[in-house]
């Protein structure tokens, strides 16, 4: 993969478009740093192409989240503690009072 600094794509497009057509993907940096990869888009794949970067997003938050856990200790927590994790947290997020089995319904 090469790597192409951002002031390329800003002052010379035409360059990049060659560098890309080329390669077929492209690493944008900006200070060194990647900033954006650039794809070349096969005609009639636009829709797939963006339905597999959703994919690939939401594999990557979930590694993260997953990350966040070992690092937080959460991952040693029963399903029964997750549970109730969970519904501690929706009950919050929605103003409820806390969860309580024994309320009576009227």
């Amino acid at each position: 993969m090469e790597f192409v600094p951002y002031r390329v794509l800003r002052n010379q497009p035409s360059e990049l478009r060659k560098k890309l057509d080329e390669k077929g993907e492209l690493v944008v940096t900006v200070d060194g740093e990647p900033m954006a990869v650039m794809l070349q888009i096969p005609k009639g794949s636009l829709e797939d192409l963006v339905l597999l970067l959703s994919q690939v997003r939401a594999q990557l938050a979930a590694a993260t989240i997953r990350e966040q856990a070992r690092k937080s200790g959460l991952n040693n927590m029963t399903v029964v503690q997750a549970d109730k994790l969970v519904k501690e947290t929706r009950a919050a997020r929605r103003g409820d009072r806390p969860v309580n089995a024994h309320r009576s319904r009227h």
